[in-house]
C-alpha cells in the first residue's frame, strides 16, 4: 500500500492542468481533482472561469486554437488556482464529474452550440469570412546599451542590430508583423538579469517565434554558425559560451543555473516538449539555409540552458551568425554584403517554418 501511495505522489508533476483533448467537433478539457479540492464555475459569452481551492498546480498561458476554445490560462495564488477558458463565438459547455478513488475528475467539454431554428420564410444570414490572423515574430538583437558583447574584428551588439533591422524589413515585405526587442544601441535595463527577463517575456503565445540573434567569440581560432533552442546541457565548454552570452562571471553563472533547473522541468511538461520539438525544426530550418548561403562551417543545432530562451511559450532559438575574433570571418562580418546574405538566409528559414513546419 506504502509502494502505490508513493506511485501517485511521484506522478502527480507530470499531469498538466488542465489536461487537453481535441476530438472531431468538440474539445475537452479534464483536471484531476484531490479530495480536498473545491471548485466553482461560472461562464460568460467569451469566457469561462474555473476556480479551484485545496490544490498545487503551476501557472500556464497556452493557446489552443481549436474551432471551440481560443487558448486558456492559469492563475496560481497559493493553494487557489484561476483557470481563464478563452471561448469561440457559439460553443456551449458541458461539465462531468468523474470520481476514481480517493480522487475525481472534472470533465469539460465545449462544443459546437445546436443551431437556432430560422423562420422558414427568412433566409439564414451568411457565415462571417474568416479574419486572417497577423503572424508575429519577435527578433532579439543580442547585448545592446551598456553591453557590448562579443568584441573582435566586429563588436557583437552593431552587429546583431544591423541584422535585426535588415531581418525586420525582409519578414514586414512577407506581410509579418515583426517587434523587435530593441532598435537601437540600447539595453533594457541596465541590470543584466532583468534585461534579459524582459526581452524573453516577449515570447508569449501572442506571437509566432522568438529568434536572439548573436556573435560569438572563443580563445582560439574557432569559426562557423551554430543555432540553438532550449534544454541541458553538460558539455563544459559550451557552458562556457552560455555563461557569457548569460552575463558572464558570477551573474552569467547563477542565470545558467537558474536556466538549467527550468531545463530539467520541462523534462515532465508535455506541452512543454511539444514547443520544443517545433523550436527545434525552427532550428533546422535556419541553420541549414544560413549554412547554405554562407558556405560557413556547420556547427550544427544544439542545446543549451541561454536565459533568454528559458520561459519561451512559442518556438524560440538562439543564432551564433559566426565568430568576431576569427581572422577570416570577423572581417566578412564587418561588410554589408555578407550581412545581408545573412539576413536573407534567417528570413528564408523563418519563412519556411510558418509556411511549412507549424
Amino acid at each position: 500500500m506504502r509502494l502505490l501511495a508513493f506511485v501517485i505522489v511521484w506522478l502527480a508533476p507530470v499531469l498538466a492542468f488542465p489536461r487537453l483533448g481535441l476530438h472531431e467537433g468538440y474539445t475537452r478539457l479534464v483536471f484531476d481533482l484531490e479530495a480536498r479540492t473545491q471548485y466553482q464555475l461560472a461562464q460568460s459569452p467569451d469566457t469561462l472561469t474555473l476556480r479551484f481551492s485545496g490544490i498545487g498546480v503551476e501557472a500556464a498561458d497556452v493557446d489552443v486554437s481549436s474551432p471551440q476554445v481560443a487558448s486558456y490560462q492559469v492563475v496560481v495564488a497559493g493553494n487557489t488556482a484561476t483557470v481563464f477558458v478563452r471561448l469561440r463565438p457559439n460553443v456551449e459547455v458541458k461539465t462531468a464529474v468523474l470520481a476514481d478513488g480517493n480522487r475525481r475528475r472534472l470533465v469539460v467539454d465545449v462544443l459546437a452550440a445546436a443551431p437556432k431554428p430560422s423562420p422558414p420564410a427568412q433566409a439564414p444570414p451568411p457565415p462571417p469570412r474568416p479574419r486572417p490572423q497577423p503572424r508575429v515574430v519577435v527578433i532579439d538583437p543580442g547585448h545592446g546599451g551598456l553591453d557590448p558583447g562579443a568584441v573582435g574584428f566586429v563588436v557583437e551588439k552593431e552587429v546583431t542590430l544591423d541584422l535585426a533591422l535588415r531581418l525586420r524589413q525582409l519578414l514586414q515585405k512577407e506581410g509579418i508583423e515583426v517587434v523587435l526587442t530593441r532598435s537601437s544601441d540600447t539595453h533594457l535595463s541596465p541590470d543584466k538579469a532583468t534585461d534579459l527577463g524582459l526581452r524573453a517575456e516577449m515570447a508569449n503565445s501572442k506571437r509566432n517565434l522568438f529568434i536572439s540573434i548573436h556573435v560569438n567569440s572563443a580563445p582560439n581560432a574557432a569559426q562557423g554558425i551554430e543555432t540553438y533552442y532550449f534544454g541541458s546541457t553538460l558539455d563544459q565548454s559550451l557552458l562556457a559560451q552560455v555563461i557569457r552570452e548569460n552575463g558572464g562571471g558570477e551573474l552569467g553563472q547563477r542565470l545558467t543555473r537558474e536556466a538549467q533547473s527550468v531545463g530539467e522541468r520541462l523534462v515532465r511538461d508535455l506541452i512543454a516538449q511539444s514547443n520544443l520539438k517545433f523550436s527545434r525544426q525552427l532550428a533546422q530550418y535556419v541553420q541549414s539555409a544560413l549554412v547554405q548561403a554562407t558556405g560557413a562551417a556547420d556547427r550544427g543545432v544544439r542545446q543549451a540552458p541561454f536565459y533568454v530562451l528559458r520561459n519561451a511559450r512559442i518556438p524560440a532559438i538562439l543564432v551564433e551568425v559566426g565568430f568576431a575574433n576569427h581572422p577570416v570571418e570577423g572581417r566578412r562580418l564587418q561588410t554589408s554584403q555578407y550581412r545581408q546574405t545573412l539576413a536573407e538566409a534567417l528570413a528564408r528559414g523563418i519563412l519556411r517554418f510558418l509556411n511549412n513546419g507549424e
